[in-house]
């Protein structure tokens, strides 16, 4: 589907984002991660740079390093996100700004950037954005997640229609509960939630990272050419069944 290309996947040491990472090497690929987490390179066509994309200013330097070594991105794969679980009422300005630098700032000038040397080098780019269907619903936990997954949207669109001119498409990819690193422990320690979710999806299972995956390798493929500035929920349908 996508072969020989250069590929840059922030947050790709653990759940979707290392799930996409593996997609993507399976067809020979380049694969760049950026990740604060470290990661274990098993593969000769697996590059590893380990930065917070909190923080704006390293992302300027980090970039160059790159572009000088890969000369271009074909894909670009925006995954890195946090979610600190806490009730609306407590959430302080230090965590609401640790979500918001990671979530939607980071995720924003690193998307610059990129777009930059992708219209200089005049590459066909194609950019996919790790979204969420809390983008859409709210959540007593995830107030400043869900504000910064809204963002996400706007932004995605808002590139879709400056970029499309230089055959760039931008895309999100919207999950809805899959079991990540972010939510592992919540959904083990409280079962009955964990089961309110399968429930309330109609497959009777919740989605598996793979399966995001596979959407976003859909996104970034010569598959969905004419599709751009648009958020694909990939939930099991949980998010239309109100029962």
């Amino acid at each position: 589907m996508i072969i020989n290309k250069t590929v840059l996947i922030t947050g790709g040491s653990s759940g979707i984002g290392k799930a996409t990472v593996e997609v993507f090497l399976k067809n020979k690929n380049k694969v760049i991660v950026i990740d604060k987490n470290s990661l274990k390179k098993k593969n000769k066509n697996l590059y590893f740079y380990k930065s917070d994309l909190a923080k704006i200013k390293l992302i300027k330097p980090l970039m160059k390093k790159i572009f000088t070594k890969f000369k271009k991105i074909d894909i670009l794969i925006l995954n890195a996100g946090i979610c600190p679980f806490k009730e609306f009422l407590k959430i302080d300005e230090k965590i609401f700004d640790k979500v918001v630098n990671t979530n939607q700032k980071g995720a924003f000038f690193l998307a610059q950037q990129v777009s930059k040397i992708m219209i200089k080098k005049k590459t066909k780019g194609k950019i996919v954005f790790l979204s969420s269907i809390s983008s859409i619903f709210g959540g007593s936990l995830q107030a400043h997640y869900c504000a910064t997954k809204g963002a996400i949207n706007q932004i995605m669109k808002s590139m879709a229609i400056s970029l499309g001119k230089y055959n760039i498409n931008v895309n999100a990819v919207l999950p809805g509960t899959v079991i990540t690193n972010i939510n592992k422990k919540q959904l083990n320690k409280n079962y009955k939630l964990k089961k309110y979710f399968i429930k309330r999806t109609p497959l009777n299972r919740l989605v598996l990272p793979e399966e995001i995956a596979n959407s976003v390798l859909f996104l970034s493929s010569e598959m969905s050419s004419g599709v751009n500035g648009e958020c694909l929920v990939v939930d099991g349908g949980m998010s239309i069944n109100l029962q």
